[in-house]
């Protein structure tokens, strides 16, 4: 490409528009995405791209950002890695290897150019569908939930499908009931609500996961996907044999109107080459009903202690055992 083309482009890291290499970008993106979750590997030996002076090392660290990790997204910026030209050949070696030619190209471009567009639609660049609008989780207030065959947990209202376990466990010290724990198969999910009256908790609250896991001894890595940056973390672990291990958990958030879920995902929905999108999908369907308190016992008054308690920033929503 001449230096020309490449200005006519628009390159641009953070673009306030569509622009000719965002839907370059994208269709890069699509077809890394898809090779990655039939379990294919990009053709590093490609002639288009040996020609631009990447190496496996290169091409590796920018097939990881075009999948998410955020790390490689700044490895890459750090060693310059991300010009046009380069995303170019990674796209004609991808669109080489399968055969993409034709109206193809064009339906794969016109994929790409509506994904380019909420992109720069939205505030969250990583978040390509806006909550509580296209998707949840909702707040009780909003209509996105209406129709849904949810169970009552008082403060949280969560899906129900056949086959799963729930359990509704109390808080460390404390008897309220501040968390529920839905098992499908080998994946598990942790819900917590809190509530959270300042925009960005989720950015806050990941901070300081994230510090916590490192403490731990830990390894933690931010990640780009459905529900927008979350946690892929790997933590040391006991065993019950007395013997060390590491557990992969995800953590997953949400930032609503006056509330905070957190989702913690185990087991095999968390391992780093899982394609099971259930946790996210039943996230996705939580009701958070960030004014419920649970019923006083009758030996109390609206008066007594325990009752109206205040709503501050961090502190859990309550919940209650299902009806």
């Amino acid at each position: 490409m001449s230096d020309a083309a490449v200005a006519g482009a628009d390159w641009e890291e953070r673009p306030e528009r569509v622009t000719p290499a965002l839907v370059l970008v994208f269709a890069a993106k699509i077809l890394v995405q898809l090779r990655e979750e039939s379990g294919e590997t990009f053709p590093v030996d490609a002639p288009v791209v040996t020609s631009q002076g990447l190496g496996a090392g290169d091409v590796a660290t920018m097939v990881a950002a075009l999948t998410g990790d955020l790390r490689a997204v700044e490895a890459g910026r750090l060693n310059g890695l991300f010009p046009l030209r380069g995303t170019l050949a990674l796209l004609v070696a991808l669109t080489d290897e399968e055969g993409i030619r034709g109206d193809d190209l064009d339906r794969l471009l016109g994929a790409a150019e509506e994904i380019a567009d909420d992109f720069v639609r939205v505030e969250d660049p990583f978040r390509l569908v806006e909550r509580g609008t296209e998707i949840g989780p909702w707040d009780v207030s909003e209509a996105g939930w209406q129709g849904t065959d949810l169970i009552d947990l008082g403060g949280l209202r969560i899906p129900r499908e056949s086959g799963l376990k729930i359990q509704v466990n109390a808080g460390r010290g404390s008897s309220d009931l501040l968390e529920a724990v839905v098992l499908r198969g080998a994946t598990g999910v942790q819900l917590q609500a809190f509530h959270a009256t300042e925009e960005g908790a989720w950015a806050r609250v990941r901070e300081t996961l994230a510090q916590r896991v490192r403490g731990l001894g830990g390894e933690v890595c931010e990640w780009a996907g459905r529900a927008g940056i979350e946690l892929r973390c790997d933590v040391p672990v006991q065993r019950e044999t007395g013997l060390q291990g590491v557990q992969t958990i995800r953590m997953l958030g949400w930032d609503g109107p006056g509330w905070l879920l957190r989702v913690t995902v185990t087991g095999d929905g968390a391992a780093p080459d899982s394609r099971d999108e259930w946790a996210h999908s039943y996230a996705e369907r939580i009701v958070v009903v960030p004014s419920f308190e649970p019923a006083l016992p009758l030996s109390l008054s609206a008066t007594d202690f325990g009752a109206g308690r205040l709503r501050s920033d961090g502190q859990p929503i309550r919940l209650r055992m299902p009806g």
